[in-house]
C-alpha cells in the first residue's frame, strides 16, 4: 500500500468512526430492520367498580401490539407503565389489572416492567414507606413478572429496577417524598451508577428511564405548580420532580418518559430534547390540561369530555439503535401525527439535534384567524320580549401550521375589557388536526356580565345595557405565538 492510498484509508476511517449515530431525520429509521418494539405508557388507573378502566387498558394492549405486529416480526416485546397501575391500593385492582393483561398478552414472553405511581400508594402520595406501601403490586404480580429484572435486590429494597429486553436497559426509579416530589438518596446514587455503567459499555444505544412524576421544566405540563400563568398555584411541588434531570443530563442516551399529568401526546411539547430526551405518556384512562381557566371545564385541569381519551406510545429501535415513537390515539384507534423519529446516540450530541423546545418554537408560524361574526343573543321563547339578552361571537376556526391550542375572546366597552374567555380547540379530540371543528361559537349571557351592564326594560325584564360594545379574538399555539387580533363591534340599542 502506497502512502497516499494509506493516507485515503486512514482519513475514510476516521470519517467513519467519528460519524457513529450521526444519522438523523425521518429516513434514519429502517423500519425493515425492527429489532425491539416496546409499548410506554401511564395511569391506567384500573377500578373494579369501573369496568371502562379495563376495557380501556385492554383496547391500549391490543392496538399497541397490532401496531408493532406491522414492521416487527416479532410484535410487541414488552409494555411500560410509568406508574399509576390502579386508581387506589387495593389487591383486587391490581388483580385485575394483572387479568387484563394476561388476556392479551404472556408476561413471561412479553414482560411488563412498571414503576410506582402516587395511586398506587396510601393516600395518593410516597413516602418513606413507599417500598412496604406498594409490596402487595409484587405479591400479587409474582414473580413472573420481574423475569425481565437483573437487580433483583435494587428492586426489592428502593423499588430501582434494571431489566433487560432484547439488549437495551430500562431502568425504573420511584419516589419517596411528595411535594416536593424527592427520591431516596440511595435510589439516585443507583440511578447515576446504573447510567454511569450501561452508557460506558454502549454509549451509541439509548436507555429507557420510567418514572412516574414528570422531569421539571421538560415536555408540556412539566411546570405545573411550579411557574406564573396557566402553570401557577395549582398543587404545587405535586407534579414535577427537580432531583432527576440533574443526573440524567449527564447521559445524553437517556429517553425517559413521565406520567402523572394525563397532557395529550397531541401536542408538540410532548417531545423535549436538551441533554436528554423527555416524553410524556399522556394517559390510558383519562385527559387533563393545564389551569388555564378555559370555557366549559368539568374542573380546574379536567374538561367535561375528559373521558373520551386513551392514549399511549409505541417505541421502536432499528438494527442500527436508530429510534422511532409513535404516539397511539386508542380512543380514536389512530396515531398522532407523523412518528418522531431520533438517530441512535452520537457523540456530537446530534440526536438531540431534532426537537428542543427553541428550535421548534423559533421554526413555529403564528396562527391566523379570518374573521369575526356578532350578533346579539335573543330569547328563544316566543312569549318573551325580544330584547337583547347578551351577545355571541362565532367565527371559523383558525389556521396553523399544527393547530390552535385556543382562543381568547373578549368583551369590551370604551376600551376596557367587560369579560374575557379562553375557548380550549378540541386539537386532543383528533389525532389528524385537519378534522378538528370548523367553528366556534362563543356566548356572552347577560349572567356571564357583571350587573353594571344589565339595565331593565319598561316591564322590569333584566335585558343588556344599551351600547356600543367591541369584541376581540385572538388565536394562539402550542408555542404562545398569537394571531393578529380582530376586532368588531355591535351596537345594542
Amino acid at each position: 500500500m502506497n502512502i497516499k492510498h494509506f493516507l485515503f484509508v486512514a482519513v475514510v476511517a476516521l470519517a467513519l468512526v467519528s460519524c457513529v449515530g450521526t444519522e438523523s431525520g425521518p429516513g434514519a429509521f429502517d423500519e425493515s430492520s425492527v429489532v425491539l418494539s416496546v409499548g410506554v405508557v401511564s395511569d391506567v388507573h384500573i377500578n373494579t367498580g369501573l369496568p371502562e378502566t379495563s376495557r380501556k387498558w385492554k383496547n391500549a394492549l391490543l392496538q399497541l401490539g397490532v401496531k408493532a405486529s406491522e414492521t416487527d416480526p416479532d410484535g410487541l416485546d414488552g409494555v411500560l407503565v410509568a406508574g399509576d397501575l390502579i386508581d387506589y391500593p387495593n389487591e383486587p385492582a391490581i388483580k385485575e389489572f394483572k387479568k387484563v393483561y394476561e388476556s392479551v398478552l404472556n408476561p413471561e414472553v412479553v414482560p411488563l416492567i412498571y414503576t410506582v405511581g402516587n395511586h398506587d400508594v396510601p393516600d395518593y402520595k410516597w413516602s418513606g414507606t413507599m417500598v412496604k406501601d406498594a409490596e402487595y403490586i409484587r405479591n400479587v404480580l409474582g414473580d413472573i413478572y420481574f423475569r425481565a429484572d437483573v437487580d433483583k435486590d435494587a428492586g426489592e429494597r428502593l423499588e430501582c429496577r434494571h431489566c433487560v429486553l432484547k439488549d437495551y436497559d430500562v431502568l425504573t426509579i420511584t419516589p419517596d417524598g411528595t411535594s416536593p416530589i424527592v427520591y431516596s438518596p440511595e435510589a439516585l446514587k443507583w440511578l447515576d451508577g446504573k447510567l454511569k455503567e450501561i452508557t460506558s459499555k454502549n454509549p451509541s444505544r439509548y436507555v429507557i428511564v420510567i418514572t412516574h412524576p414528570m422531569l421539571y421544566d421538560t415536555v408540556y405540563g412539566s411546570l405545573l405548580g411550579e411557574a406564573d400563568g396557566v402553570w401557577k398555584s395549582f398543587l404545587p411541588g405535586y407534579w414535577a420532580t427537580r432531583e432527576l434531570p440533574e443526573i440524567l443530563s449527564k447521559y445524553p442516551q437517556v429517553v425517559a418518559f413521565g406520567g402523572h399529568l394525563h397532557f395529550p401526546l397531541n401536542d408538540p411539547r410532548s417531545v423535549w430534547q436538551g441533554s436528554f430526551t423527555a416524553l410524556g405518556c399522556a394517559s390510558v384512562r383519562y385527559m387533563a390540561i393545564e389551569a388555564g381557566g378555559y370555557e366549559d371545564m368539568a374542573g380546574q385541569t379536567t374538561m367535561k369530555d375528559k373521558d373520551e381519551f386513551s392514549q399511549g406510545n409505541l417505541v421502536q429501535f432499528d438494527k442500527k439503535g436508530n429510534m422511532r415513537i409513535f404516539r397511539m390515539d386508542f380512543f380514536n384507534k389512530e396515531v398522532i401525527g407523523e412518528p418522531l423519529v431520533m438517530s441512535r446516540p452520537a457523540r456530537n450530541g446530534k440526536h438531540l439535534e431534532e426537537y428542543p423546545f427553541p428550535k421548534r418554537a423559533a421554526a413555529n408560524e403564528p396562527p391566523s384567524v379570518s374573521k369575526i361574526d356578532v350578533s346579539v343573543l335573543m330569547p328563544s321563547e316566543p312569549w318573551v320580549k325580544k330584547v337583547a339578552k347578551g351577545i355571541s361571537v362565532d367565527f371559523p376556526s383558525g389556521v396553523d401550521d399544527e393547530f390552535v391550542h385556543h382562543y381568547v375572546v373578549s368583551l369590551s366597552e370604551d376600551g376596557k375589557v367587560i369579560l374575557s374567555k379562553k375557548v380550549l380547540s378540541d386539537f386532543y379530540r383528533h389525532p389528524d388536526p385537519s378534522a378538528m371543528k370548523p367553528s366556534w361559537s362563543v356566548p356572552f349571557p347577560l349572567e356571564d356580565l357583571p350587573e353594571s351592564f344589565t339595565a331593565l326594560d319598561p316591564i322590569g325584564l333584566p335585558i343588556l345595557k344599551p351600547g356600543t360594545y367591541t369584541v376581540s379574538l385572538t388565536a394562539v399555539d402550542s408555542w404562545d405565538a398569537k394571531s393578529e387580533t380582530l376586532t368588531k363591534e355591535i351596537i345594542v340599542d
